[in-house]
């Protein structure tokens, strides 16, 4: 994240935001205030999260990951797997033990710099007890290798209402991570908080093809296997990751801007969906670049499948086979959705949130920024779907609790949470309310500083308040707090005659 720095003085909107940040400052976690200050010198356990309200269990602290490597290796039938996590980290104070997190698996071994070590399991956590102590500053690698069976056709069925982690159906494995599914799959530190660059290296029967995030880097045989690695340089959260396997054919094109294109489409329909993803891909990253300036990453893809799922997958966007042909662009309009899933490149996979309370960071835009493709493809006006999520927005809050601040109790199940209206019409509400508050071309400044200056990080709703009253040059803090955490919205600038239920 850019630091800017003024000599002159301070304006009473930024001596409120410094206060802010020192305040935040000062009610830091433990493994926070120690890493800053370098005082623990007495090991103590890693915590078992990292402080998320609506998913506390997630993440660890006592530690920041650096890099995360995942080899897999898939049965012939493709039923079971083999994978071994190996996260590169550094301690945050000295350590004693620390957690990851896994469930649903067969742990085989667990090794801290190459040494077999103890370990335990409670609930979501694996606990490890290296021979001695991590000292605070020192880098260590943890490596897990579990086997597990892949979840099969009958979860297919709860796609889109719980994170599943890896599925088998109609041929293919794919995964559907958010919020809380990677651990589902392998021992991570599974929050977007403490993502990081990783490699995937994926063994499987040479008769099926793979992919996954990133750039395939490597290929080589092993007897009847065919082992792929594949390299995202930029941070990649454990939540974003997509391990596709099965019978399909990668189609590679040159995108804008020297982008690589790189789709993973069924064997059999590669000729029915080129050629609109031929027109739209392109057509939407241009779209976006101009609004936003350039792309997060240098490779980009769609994985369709049979099962599908509508998920940002980083760098390989997930859907659904029939939403990508001829029909299904003119009849679901997915034109729109395959825009909506480019957008999260720059909201939720670059610019990542730091709490799951921050989702309406990620889906907000995206909503935002769909709505901005159909006035340009379709001709629509963005303030009618605007009006329709405001009418409706009272009545939705009060179920789910303010646009920044769900309550984890409105959600079936909790692992879905925040993924609810607030996240999405909510958040895009907010942005569209800010955008009426300070002028379109301010609002644009807003939104370039804020892909630009949180690039391959994470950030949080306090950070895009400071950022938005820096760019804008005077305090939004209670303006956008008003919007973000209220179940009654206040008025829409520009628009006195909406009214919300």
């Amino acid at each position: 994240m850019a630091r800017h720095t003024r000599h002159s003085t301070l304006t009473p909107w930024l001596v409120t935001a410094l206060a802010t940040a020192l305040t935040g400052a000062a009610g830091c976690t433990p493994d926070a205030t120690s890493a800053q200050s370098g005082t623990r010198t007495t090991p103590a356990p890693g915590a078992a999260g990292i402080g998320d309200t609506l998913h506390p269990g997630l993440g660890n602290g006592g530690y920041t990951v650096r890099h995360t490597d995942l080899a897999l290796r898939f049965a012939e039938d493709l039923k079971t797997y083999t994978a071994t996590t190996t996260l590169r980290g550094r301690a945050t104070h000295a350590l004693s033990r620390f957690d990851l997190d896994l469930t649903g698996t067969t742990v085989r071994s667990v090794t801290v710099d190459g040494h077999k070590t103890t370990w335990t399991r409670s609930g979501q956590e694996l606990r490890v007890t290296p021979a001695g102590p991590v000292p605070s500053g020192r880098g260590f690698s943890v490596a897990v290798t579990v086997h597990a069976p892949v979840a099969g056709p009958e979860e297919a069925q709860k796609l889109g209402t719980t994170a599943i982690g890896m599925v088998r159906a109609k041929g293919v494995v794919q995964t559907i991570n958010q919020p809380s599914g990677a651990h589902r799959i392998a021992a991570f530190a599974d929050h977007p908080d403490q993502k990081a660059p990783t490699t995937i290296t994926i063994a499987a029967p040479s008769r099926v093809n793979a992919i996954a995030n990133g750039e395939l880097t490597a290929t080589r045989r092993e007897g009847a296997y065919t082992v792929r690695r594949f390299e995202s340089r930029q941070k990649l959260a454990p939540e974003l990751i997509q391990i596709g396997v099965g019978h399909f054919t990668v189609v590679e094109r040159r995108g804008p801007d020297g982008i690589k294109l790189r789709h993973a489409l069924p064997t059999g329909h590669v000729n029915d969906l080129m050629p609109q993803l031929d027109t739209v891909v392109p057509k939407a990253l241009r779209f976006l670049t101009r609004r936003l300036g350039p792309f997060p990453l240098r490779t980009y893809g769609i994985y369709a499948t049979p099962m599908g799922g509508e998920l940002e997958t980083q760098s390989l966007t997930l859907l659904a086979t029939e939403e990508l042909t001829k029909d299904g662009m003119e009849t679901n309009g997915s034109d729109a959705i395959v825009a909506h899933e480019i957008s999260h490149e720059y909201f939720g996979n670059s610019v990542s949130p730091r709490r799951w309370s921050d989702l309406w960071l990620n889906e907000g835009h995206a909503v935002y920024y769909e709505g901005l493709w159909n006035q340009e493809a379709r001709g629509t006006d963005p303030a009618d779907a605007m009006k329709s999520a405001y009418r409706d927005a009272t009545a939705q809050l009060r179920k789910q609790g303010p646009v920044a601040d769900p309550r984890l109790g409105a959600f079936t199940p909790k692992d879905r949470a925040p993924y609810g209206w607030g996240a999405y019409q909510g958040g895009a509400l907010v942005l569209y309310a800010l955008r009426q508050k300070v002028d379109e071309a301010t609002f644009r400044r807003i939104e370039r500083a804020w892909v630009a200056e949180h690039r391959d990080s994470t950030a949080g709703t306090a950070d895009f308040i400071r950022l938005a009253s820096r760019v804008a040059g005077r305090d939004l803090g209670p303006f956008l707090r008003s919007w973000l955490y209220s179940t009654k919205l206040p008025a829409m600038p520009g628009h006195p005659d909406w009214h919300t239920s």
